[in-house]
């Protein structure tokens, strides 16, 4: 039996009702087509709940009839525990027996035919009762790391650790100096710090930004700070705590929220807790097993051996499940977490979230919401979050009450791989429609987007890296990609985040090529005028953050969707006039294409360039777009 003899595509509402993931206890009803040539017995719908692998057979009943295929339909009630319910289709014939699953475990929407049980199509199960904060799905991010932004008052070389490298140059390229074991023996800064920040303030706010995230600033070695020191003091080369709570308060001015890098899931070797080198005055896990840091680290062979971070001996890993280590990190009157409530900070983003337990994020969750409900906490996370697995378990991420949001990276992934021709647009479709299905709608609308950051290259320098050399002008088509991408990136659901030095046309590689200084007085100006004017168009149009998504693949070479808000409420339930966007991107670098798109009828205006109209007559719109180019159309009447 071929697999067109039998249909089912999740994302089709005849075929899956409601689409996507669903409340706890809700119903769902799952039909499918067969040729009515083959004679049937049975057909069997397979469902597996992820919590307990407790696996239920319905067999499904006849109902209808299209064209020339017999429809068969079940309808499930969900569990009242939020988890992830999977699903197949088992066929019995007169004279064999086959399986109908999903083409592979990345892809959903249509499947094929198996001998063996299938892939299984992913149903997610959350509790509704759990909201992300309204604002954060209209926010817009700017994330800084802080000693390469600004640098305000000088080097403070009497605040800078003993083996500190000191750029006196702020245009100087980061480096690292390693021993013959590859080790950083010397970490070089270049003095950037909270007054920096916070004399940009107006510059950040010009480019639409409601939320700047912070790279870790607490007192650390190196100068990304990922080895936390104090958890409770303000690394000197940056400033002091009055600093940070200063540079809270004047971007609350300007209506932007701050929100800090957690690094719990371990700290540095020499830090207060462990104290490898005794450079605090504290007794140390690595100094005693009197220690009261003791049980936070897990060691092998005392003191020597112990559990790091991917080996890295000096960032020795924490004990999550450790009361005293809970206690000192949420529950204690002076916690870091009720500390840092009291100096204005309610936003985290917790780096390695997959090396942290879930019991323990739902604790920081908590924690935050009894502080102000419209905290967020967000998590790092490089898969679909939904499905995501570690350490031998599936993460709760979005089922309910342990993140609001996490880092966006497969829609990175999906972008540059599109736009360097590795993928095309009917893959992009497929793969972020599977997103959106997996993903509970408030969490899709609340993912951090981004083109770069601190551990990936810089979006321009990847760009610059897959373009042939000759035959094309590559300065001018690197622009153009960039500029294309970026609207993509602030026209999707989700928060876009802008690197900074994106914005200024900074360029860099793989760590620590991506942390250079921001090029203050040789910025492109034509690329910083461009993410103002995405600032503006976000803030501006609110179909862009909470209007409805419906996605187009017209060609294999561009891809779009539709934005819009309909009887004047997005689907949130907010109220906002009625509004309707398409975004459309070229990828190819050297050809146009013509493509048309199934739309209302009316005038079509390019939000850009406000000279170009499109007058559609009938129900649909053809454009042309140039090499790497995009656009923003928004309907008129």
């Amino acid at each position: 039996m071929k697999s067109l003899d039998i249909y089912h595509n999740s994302f089709a509402l005849q075929y899956r009702e409601p689409f996507g993931a669903v409340p706890k206890g809700s119903s769902v009803t799952l039909t499918i087509d067969i040729d009515q040539r083959h004679p049937l017995l049975h057909v069997i719908l397979h469902c597996i709940h992820d919590k307990t692998n407790e696996e239920q057979t319905i067999e499904m009943d006849q109902v209808s009839g299209r064209n020339s295929y017999c429809t068969f339909e079940a309808n499930l009630i969900m569990p009242e525990e939020p988890q992830l319910v999977w699903y197949f289709f088992e066929i019995q014939l007169e004279d064999k027996m086959m399986y109908y699953g999903r083409l592979n475990s990345e892809e959903s929407g249509e499947g094929e035919v198996y001998e063996e049980h299938p892939p299984s199509w992913q149903i997610t199960v959350y509790d509704p009762s759990y909201q992300t904060p309204a604002w954060w799905k209209n926010a817009t991010m700017y994330q800084i790391f802080p000693d390469r932004f600004k640098n305000a008052g000088g080097l403070k070389f009497e605040d800078a650790p003993k083996t500190s490298l000191m750029h006196n140059h702020w245009e100087n390229d980061p480096f690292y100096i390693r021993n013959e074991k590859g080790e950083v023996v010397r970490w070089d800064f270049f003095g950037g710090n909270i007054q920096g920040i916070i004399e940009k303030l107006d510059y950040i706010e010009s480019l639409g930004a409601t939320v700047i995230y912070l790279n870790p600033i607490f007192e650390a070695e190196s100068n990304h700070r990922y080895d936390t020191g104090d958890y409770h003091k303000i690394d000197p080369l940056l400033g002091s705590k009055e600093d940070f709570e200063r540079l809270v308060k004047e971007a609350s001015k300007r209506e932007i929220e701050v929100m800090l890098d957690g690094v719990f899931s371990h700290t540095g070797s020499n830090s207060k807790y462990f104290n490898q080198r005794d450079q605090y005055d504290t007794v140390g896990a690595y100094q005693s097993t009197d220690s009261p840091y003791y049980s936070w680290y897990t060691f092998h062979d005392y003191p020597d051996e112990y559990e790091a971070w991917w080996g890295v001996g000096t960032l020795p890993t924490l004990n999550k499940e450790d009361k005293s280590y809970q206690n000192f990190l949420i529950y204690d009157d002076d916690s870091v977490i009720k500390t840092w409530q009291q100096s204005g900070v309610k936003h985290w983003r917790l780096d390695v979230a997959d090396e942290l337990t879930d019991c323990l994020i739902k604790q920081i969750y908590q924690q935050l919401k009894e502080g102000d409900p419209s905290s967020v906490l967000l998590g790092e996370v490089w898969e679909d979050a939904s499905n995501k697995s570690a350490y031998g378990k599936r993460r709760d991420y979005f089922l309910g009450g342990v993140l609001d949001s996490v880092m966006n990276y497969p829609l990175r992934e999906l972008m540059l791989g599109f736009i360097k021709g590795e993928v095309d647009a009917y893959y992009i479709h497929r793969r972020l429609l599977t997103l959106s299905e997996h993903y509970p709608a408030q969490y899709f609308y609340s993912l951090m987007n981004m083109l770069s950051s601190h551990d990936v290259e810089r979006v321009k320098t990847l760009l610059q890296g897959f373009l042939p050399k000759e035959g094309i002008d590559q300065e001018k088509t690197v622009k153009s990609q960039l500029k294309s991408l970026s609207l993509w990136l602030y026209t999707f659901p989700g928060i876009p985040s802008l690197y900074y030095g994106d914005e200024a046309g900074l360029t860099g590689g793989e760590d620590p090529d991506n942390r250079k200084p921001y090029p203050w007085g040789r910025e492109d100006q034509e690329l910083v005028s461009w993410y103002k004017t995405l600032g503006g168009l976000r803030a501006n149009y609110p179909s862009l953050r909470t209007g409805s998504w419906v996605p187009h693949a017209p060609h294999e070479d561009v891809y779009g969707f539709e934005r819009l808000i309909e009887n004047e409420v997005d689907q949130f339930g907010e109220y906002a006039m009625d509004e309707h966007m398409i975004y459309l991107i070229n990828r190819n670098a050297s050809e146009e294409r013509e493509v048309t798109l199934p739309v209302r009828k009316g005038r079509w205006q390019h939000v850009i360039n406000k000279q170009r109209m499109f007058h559609v007559k009938q129900s649909g719109i053809t454009i042309t777009l140039g090499p790497c180019e995009s656009v923003l159309l928004r309907r008129l009447n």
